[in-house]
């Protein structure tokens, strides 16, 4: 039965391959121009670590962009060292709770610093993914559920040219079969010694290899095939040299997870890239890169035109002597040639294109992220506003994934607090008993779809203004206590600046009953002063009716 599946699983796995060759034919063609170590460059394993090929790229510009790229991508949407996403619970009535508060802030601590862990391998993994979004469209990345370790998550990027997928009905990524090398030593650690077969085996007994030599290995993920199963994915490892299943199991979520940039194929889930975009460009601009370098040496060092009664050898060498370059009429019988080319104008067309790779990457609409000291709120949040729609349509879709990577993230910590592996706040009964916590981005992408409201707030409330000089009380229908929180939020700014509504009518009531006190005592003091004045003429009254 195992031999059996082991042959299904890799023939499934070759089919799915075969219907993207098209993609990877594309895919292959960015890497070379913008990509040079990707394993789309690749015939053989010995063949990545070819540094020549390196050498054969004239224009290192679209190497550049792409990291620029992916870089500002993860600093839109995971940025690090913030805490890009929050909790919340899914009642709305329960935000003011101070229970619900504490447990959803401790949570979501405890939840980033596992993330964070040096031995996750977070930053690694999503560093890499989003690479692969810039350049390809699809990122992906596994999330390993860890057993006896410090860290309970372990995540890995993995490179398009290891896995293919498919999807569900609604469009979510059900299906993953990645095939990538493991040494027999891997092999024999991960599955046990007992689960090779014996030409593995064989490597790990021979002293001159020591398990070092590669096998390809596939990892299958799809949806669980027994309905006895408790799992809701089937999870399947193969020795696909030797058709053989070397371990069997099942996971409770996708463990491998993906995006896409936008898809162009209702048949294949796989999608539109910046570096598609950008790919007549990156090779417009290497071909110029390299008219524009054989021009230039050319004027540099142009070739050498000689008069036929020119008789010796022409030494081009600093300070050389040259016999016989002047005829006898002191003629030059040896002089550069005028080629007539305008190199400025290679060094236009290679500008126009390495232009066209920024926008094509997105680097031109990214740098109008940067604030300028000088902007008015209003002025930067209609800013951000066009941002967000220019940016929410591409980027929003990765918020999906991240989604989902967190749900699992939350799923694997809830499993080892049941089993007592780790500890976590206990979730308030109030919490538990009306749905639970939910999900909410705080990233700059986030930021910036908020701040449509908060400019139709800001531009409100300036209207109102206006109508005020003409009917003051028209102030009295703006709840400016909301609208200071919400504008806030617009902004980013962090909700522990914001003091608790309750402690907020507090500070009003105690200076309320302040300014009454100062009142009442200013009042006194006017009574006192004003009997004072009053006393000499009530004495005077006294006297003058006591005399008559």
């Amino acid at each position: 039965m195992a031999d059996s599946l082991a042959n299904d699983i890799i023939v499934r796995e070759a089919a799915m391959r075969s219907d993207r060759v098209g993609f990877r034919s594309i895919w292959a063609q960015i890497a070379k121009k913008c990509d040079p170590l990707s394993d789309f460059n690749n015939s053989s394993p010995s063949e990545k670590w070819d540094v020549e090929r390196l050498a054969q790229i004239f224009n290192s510009k679209p190497v550049m962009t792409l990291e620029r790229a992916s870089s500002a991508a993860l600093s839109l949407l995971v940025p690090s060292g913030d805490l890009w996403h929050g909790l919340k619970p899914i009642d709305d009535d329960l935000v003011d709770n101070k229970a619900v508060q504490e447990y959803v802030d401790v949570f979501r601590k405890r939840l980033f610093s596992w993330r964070y862990d040096s031995k996750a391998g977070f930053q690694s993994a999503i560093g890499g993914a989003y690479k692969h979004m810039m350049a390809y469209g699809v990122p992906c990345i596994h999330v390993e559920e860890r057993f006896g370790s410090d860290a309970p998550f372990l995540y890995r990027h993995i490179p398009l040219e290891q896995i293919v997928f498919a999807v569900n009905s609604a469009g979510i990524e059900d299906t993953a079969f990645r095939k990538f090398p493991m040494t027999a030593k891997q092999m024999a650690e991960k599955f046990g010694e007992s689960n090779l077969v014996e030409p593995v085996k064989r490597v790990l007994e021979d002293p001159k290899v020591r398990g070092e030599k590669h096998f390809d290995v596939i990892h299958a993920v799809y949806p669980r095939i027994s309905d006895r199963s408790r799992f809701a994915f089937d999870d399947v490892y193969v020795d696909v040299s030797n058709k053989k299943v070397m371990r069997e199991g099942g996971q409770y979520e996708m463990p491998y997870l993906f995006s896409s940039f936008g898809r162009v194929d209702a048949r294949l889930p796989y999608g539109y890239a910046p570096g598609m975009a950008a790919l007549p460009d990156m090779k417009g601009a290497h071909r110029a890169k390299q008219l524009f370098m054989r021009a230039a040496e050319k004027n540099v060092d142009p070739p050498q035109g000689v008069h036929p009664d020119f008789e010796g050898v022409l030494n081009l060498n600093a300070g050389a002597m040259n016999r016989g370059v002047f005829n006898s009429r002191g003629q030059q019988l040896v002089g550069p040639l005028n080629m007539g080319g305008n190199p400025q104008l290679g060094k236009d067309v290679f500008d126009v294109f390495n232009e066209d790779i920024n926008s094509c990457f997105w680097l031109d609409l990214f740098i109008t992220l940067l604030n300028k000291p000088d902007t008015t709120a209003t002025e930067a949040l209609l800013r951000a506003q066009e941002r967000s729609d220019l940016l929410a349509p591409p980027f929003a879709p990765q918020e999906a994934m991240l989604g989902r990577l967190i749900s699992r993230e939350i799923s694997i910590l809830n499993r080892k607090a049941e089993n007592g592996e780790i500890n976590l706040p206990v979730m308030p009964d109030v919490l538990r008993d009306n749905g639970g916590i939910d999900l909410e981005f705080t990233s700059p992408l986030a930021q910036l779809r908020k701040s449509r409201q908060g400019s139709n707030n800001l531009q409100d409330i300036n209207a109102v203004a206006q109508l005020a000089q003409y009917k003051e009380d028209v102030l009295d229908i703006v709840d400016f206590d909301e609208a200071g929180y919400e504008i806030g939020q617009s902004f980013g700014a962090s909700a522990t600046i914001w003091k608790d509504r309750e402690a907020v009518e507090a500070n009003r009531a105690a200076r309320a009953q302040a300014e009454q006190q100062m009142m009442a005592e200013q009042q006194q003091a006017m009574q006192v002063e004003q009997a004072a004045k009053l006393a000499p003429a009530m004495k005077m009254m006294t006297e003058t009716g006591g005399q008559q």
